[in-house]
């Protein structure tokens, strides 16, 4: 049975001021109270303008400062890391260890990206995402489960001049001779939010029904459609380039610019295409729940306005 009271779940985000974490922490609290009776906030500054916005929703806001303290997630059910690369790994390593003392049963790492398992990973923000999951999983088998979450690309984050989208020149560029017509999976914020609180609900309930890895993908273009699309939108005229690969990872990268050109190499090679391998129809069968966002819509509403 659930830890909290009137058999409702509680769920604590770390990261839920970031970058995605605002949007998970929306979608738990779209759930609140009903299903979620509490949503609870680890921030170092829960005084900070969206920190508190999120205490409007419902939130409860709770300072946790490096690495967190014992006790503080007693009572929570389900455990969700959205913090970004750069913190410590003794502070991320410290969470599913108080997490698997404080009886927390369903954990989800700070994956939310390409899928790992596949094509080229050479890069040091993806060996210490795999060392974080493994050492979560080996830390209390079959007492807490550990969920990696895939979505490909964010809707919101994919059309950047880092990843080879220049909307301002109107130049889109794929890595690779006849690489352009491959498929990419591209999941918008808000929906990967929805499908980490349905997936908590299901694990919660029934921990084999939900498999160790998930992968997500809101809908698969290719970087010619994604052309067609901002062209639509925005009235301009968008050329497609395919550009001969410089590189390939033969040993580790550090930076952001070697993070970005990897993730442009597996998007080429059609590595982060989940269109035929996804569990989409697992966290929002027939789009019962909510309608995935796409990037027309994406690039009509937010593009080009």
């Amino acid at each position: 049975m659930p830890t909290t009271t009137s058999s409702k779940l509680a769920v604590a985000i770390i990261g839920a001021t970031g970058r995605l974490g605002p949007s998970v922490a929306k979608a738990f609290l779209d759930l609140h109270p009903e299903t979620f009776g509490r949503v609870v906030i680890l921030t170092r500054n829960p005084q900070s303008e969206s920190a508190k916005a999120l205490e409007v929703l419902g939130a409860e806001l709770l300072q946790v400062e490096g690495v967190i303290h014992a006790g503080a997630l007693q009572g929570v059910d389900v455990l969700v890391n959205t913090s970004g690369s750069g913190v410590p790994a003794n502070e991320s390593d410290a969470l599913f260890k108080e997490a698997t003392a404080s009886g927390v049963r369903v954990y989800f790492p700070p994956e939310f990206g390409i899928d790992r398992r596949t094509g080229s990973r050479n890069h040091i923000v993806w060996h210490e995402k795999e060392r974080h999951s493994s050492a979560a999983r080996s830390e209390a088998p079959g007492q807490l489960k550990v969920i990696n979450v895939h979505v490909g690309l964010f809707t919101d984050r994919i059309l950047l001049p880092i990843l080879g989208f220049d909307i301002e020149n109107g130049v889109f560029t794929s890595l690779g001779v006849g690489t352009s017509d491959n498929k990419v999976s591209i999941t918008s914020r808000a929906d990967i939010g929805a499908a980490v609180a349905r997936l908590s609900v299901l694990a919660v309930a029934d921990p084999t029904s939900v498999p160790d890895a998930v992968r997500i993908s809101g809908e698969n273009r290719s970087i010619n459609e994604l052309a067609e699309i901002v062209g639509r939108a925005t009235g301009k005229k968008i050329k497609v380039v395919e550009e001969p690969v410089k590189w390939i990872d033969d040993k580790d990268g550090e930076d952001l610019p070697a993070l970005a050109h990897l993730v442009r190499v597996n998007c080429a090679n059609g590595l982060v295409d989940f269109s035929k391998d996804n569990d989409d129809e697992l966290v929002n069968p027939g789009q019962k729940y909510w309608t995935w966002m796409t990037t027309e819509a994406y690039a009509r509403d937010v593009i080009a306005k």
